[in-house]
């Protein structure tokens, strides 16, 4: 009987059990999302500034006088090439640094150089505060030096023309490609705390000059990220004894009906039949008077919520493919030529431009151009109208497209088609030519003149020992027609 009475004396409640687990729980929550939030916002930030950087850099580089940095440029690689000694700007202030410097005196002075130097304060005045400075470097690569052209900061914190920093080895990528610059990358120095440094190369043609490079500070956000987190530990302490007390009042009146009848609606969730789901909890009544009817009111409007989220979410959808649709056919009829239905000039670039990159790039490129030209055309709009040029280069456009079933055809001119054979069409050409030939002979064979399709064509292929881009081809194939067109008239 003594034994029985001892262990009722050390039993504990369920409420107490109950607040002992929520505690315990909610502080260990507490701290995975402590550290979860701190990660994934310095995370965030980190990306945050270097997408800023890498896109601040590219915008000095494209919008700043590549003459004038030309100019600039040369002039201090002109000093730092004839100086018998090169300090980096750990020596800063000493005495072989500042008889260093002083060769670049006259550099500063220069109209270039203030215009640049003034472009890039605009640039910088209408960006981001966190902005440390934007400035111009290039690289000597004999001796792998960092050297500045152009500082943006006030005269007594900008780095001087001549400048050097070592190029370190996270950045040496640079001297063999350099087009790709610099990537964003971070720093943490005493002198600056946290910088996020990006550079994005400078061309003049095809050639790398120099690079714009910019310096974003994260000591800020990095001090307000802190505090977030402070504010953040507190806030989750509040909210977990709030839980804690929501908890032990439930457990205390013994409301499982009602917790059970809220659990199992919210197990029936069904985020693939939300009609369903949504009929299910609008069902859902909870009398309790207490948390529990709260918790089941809020539930029903947190799914109320979603529900008609999701419904916004799918009625933007449908613009969405709607007006993506309407992309598609907008940029189609911009391609493509009224009359004849065939591409235009404009898809003729394009696809031009995406065949040199191919060739510019070394890849195995196998192609013909045909150059077709409707003979007569000015002759029969003025004879029977423009009506009649309109069907003779209709007709013509049939006997193209016809002919030639695997190739894009375009009609660059008023009376020209160019079609790019590759693949099928390329690999069958003669006999393709040989087909259009015979069908324009047809065309035109026992009709006066001008009422028949009359059309010239001349054709070449793609020689990569000798041609250089699809313009090379194109001039052969457009001799070759113009050949065509001349014997073609002599036999009228």
């Amino acid at each position: 009987m003594n034994e029985e009475k001892k262990k009722r004396r050390f039993r504990l409640p369920i409420w107490a059990k109950t607040s002992i687990m929520i505690i315990v729980f909610a502080f260990a929550l507490a701290e995975v999302a402590m550290v979860f939030f701190s990660l994934d916002s310095s995370k965030y930030n980190q990306n945050n500034y270097k997408n800023l950087a890498t896109n601040l850099s590219a915008t000095v580089a494209l919008t700043i006088d590549v003459e004038d940095v030309k100019e600039v440029k040369n002039s201090v690689q002109t000093i730092v090439d004839n100086s018998s000694t090169h300090p980096i700007s750990d020596e800063w202030g000493s005495d072989a640094w500042n008889a260093y410097i002083a060769q670049f005196d006259g550099i500063s002075q220069m109209d270039a150089f203030i215009r640049l130097r003034d472009s890039m304060r605009r640039i910088q005045n209408v960006n981001s505060s966190d902005i440390d400075c934007i400035y111009i470097s290039y690289i000597d690569t004999q001796r792998e030096l960092f050297i500045y052209v152009v500082d943006d900061a006030e005269e007594e914190d900008a780095c001087p023309p001549g400048c050097i920093d070592p190029l370190y080895d996270f950045n040496k990528g640079v001297l063999t490609n350099p087009e790709k610059g610099f990537p964003a990358y971070i720093t943490n120095t005493e002198e600056y705390g946290y910088l996020v440094t990006a550079g994005t190369a400078i061309k003049d043609d095809d050639e790398v000059i120099a690079f714009a490079m910019v310096d974003i500070s994260m000591t800020t956000v990095r001090k307000s990220q802190a505090n977030r987190i402070v504010n953040l530990f507190f806030s989750l302490l509040g909210g977990m004894a709030l839980l804690a007390i929501v908890g032990i009042i439930v457990v205390t009146f013994i409301l499982v009906r009602p917790v059970n009848r809220v659990n199992n609606i919210a197990k029936s969730y069904d985020d693939t039949d939300p009609e369903k789901t949504h009929e299910s909890f609008m069902s859902l009544k909870v009398n309790t008077k207490d948390e529990i009817e709260d918790l089941a009111d809020s539930l029903k409007r947190m799914e109320a919520g979603v529900y008609d989220r999701i419904k916004q979410l799918t009625k933007m959808n449908e613009e969405l493919s709607a007006s993506q649709n309407e992309t598609r056919k907008m940029t189609a009829l911009a391609n493509t030529d009224g009359l004849t239905g065939v591409k235009n000039k404009i898809a003729y670039d394009a696809e031009v431009e995406r065949i040199n990159k191919d060739i510019k790039s070394g890849e195995k490129v196998n192609f013909g151009v045909v150059m077709i030209d409707l003979n007569y055309l000015k002759n029969t709009n003025d004879e029977y109208g423009h009506d009649a040029g309109d069907e003779a280069l209709i007709e013509l456009t049939k006997i193209i497209c016809d002919t030639f079933k695997h190739s894009p055809v375009y009609r660059i001119g008023g009376d020209e088609f160019v079609i790019l054979l590759r693949g099928r069409d390329y690999n069958s050409s003669s006999s393709l030519i040989e087909i259009f030939n015979n069908e324009i002979e047809k065309s035109t064979n026992g009709k006066e003149i001008y009422k028949g399709v009359s059309a010239a064509l001349g054709y070449s292929e793609y020689d990569p020992k000798t041609d250089s881009c699809v313009d090379d081809v194109f001039k052969r194939a457009d001799k070759a027609m113009y050949d065509r067109k001349r014997e073609m008239k002599k036999d009228d």
